[in-house]
């Protein structure tokens, strides 16, 4: 019966303790690892590049990459560069403050900005959160300045406050997506930020738009907002339109209040509660091109 079986710890045991007590030593001894503390605009340019929507996609291949617009355009698969310039002028509101000249473009802008500070407030410290709110405030001032100036000079739409009846989607089939500003300014679900966006196909984009614009106008509680185009080729749109909602209802997108029944037309048959991040997510799962990214002028 030897040592171990009575409780006495066996050799390999001490060496065993012995290490320990080494190794923690040795730990112990080692230089603490240097903690690097961001700045506060380190902190927002770190938001910037995890964000997911097109702000993010901008910020991340024009400033960071610096991909020329048409270069972002191609990598994103959007027909037109217009999004690039309305997107970095928003980045630049939130980083640095800069303010535009065109009322319209700030509405925008101020409203971007605005919105980053809402949802950004809580994952900074409160140097970037200040930083932020001193943005804001100097994005508010020049756009009460400008809408209250009779000499404002007015910027050239460009991209995402184009108008989506242009030359360039009449004839051309897709898909679109629109819903009314009330919707897309106050989300249904605050939480995840979806609201009810109607997803619908057409062999004639411009032209549907225009029907939809111009139809019932009485039945319409304001103009409707148009956020996205996308064209899927020579691909059928209907088919296309078919796989769109499956991915939206699969994903739990549906529309709370469309009704029960499978009747064709049935009320809220293409609403779904969703948002034009997710949009953009299918669209490109399908390989579909952007023609036209649209918003809200007050949207946050």
């Amino acid at each position: 019966m030897n040592d171990a079986e009575f409780g006495e710890p066996a050799a390999n045991d001490y060496e065993d303790v012995a290490m320990d007590e080494d190794t923690e030593s040795i730990e112990d001894s080692l230089p603490a690892a240097d903690v690097v503390e961001l700045t506060a605009r380190q902190e927002i340019e770190a938001l910037l590049e995890d964000d997911e929507s097109r702000l993010g996609d901008v910020y991340r291949l024009h400033v960071l990459e610096a991909l020329a617009p048409q270069e972002v355009a191609d990598r994103l698969n959007v027909a037109t560069v217009g999004f690039v310039y309305g997107y970095k002028s928003r980045i630049d509101a939130i980083l640095d403050g800069k303010v535009t000249t065109g009322a319209t473009l700030q509405t925008q802008v101020t409203a971007a900005v605005r919105s980053f500070v809402k949802r950004s407030r809580a994952q900074v410290s409160a140097a970037a959160a200040q930083l932020l709110v001193s943005h804001l405030a100097l994005a508010e001032q020049a756009l009460a300045e400008l809408t209250s100036s009779e000499t404002s000079v007015e910027e050239p739409p460009r991209g995402d406050d184009a108008d989506v009846d242009a030359g360039h989607l009449d004839g051309k089939p897709g898909i679109y997506a629109f819903s009314y500003g009330w919707y897309l300014e106050k989300p249904v679900d605050e939480r995840s930020g979806n609201t009810l966006i109607k997803v619908g196909q057409t062999s004639d984009v411009g032209s549907r738009i225009r029907q939809h614009r111009g139809g019932a106008r009485a039945h319409m509680p304001e103009p409707l907002v148009v956020v996205r185009v996308y064209t899927a080729g020579d691909s059928d749109p209907a088919v296309v339109e078919k796989q769109f909602h499956r991915l939206l209802s699969t994903a739990g997108h549906n529309n709370p209040r469309r009704a029960s029944s499978r009747r064709a037309n049935e009320v809220g048959q293409e609403w779904f509660l969703t948002n034009e991040t997710f949009l953009d997510a299918i669209a490109s799962v399908l390989n579909l091109r952007t023609e036209f990214i649209g918003r809200s002028a007050f949207v946050e």
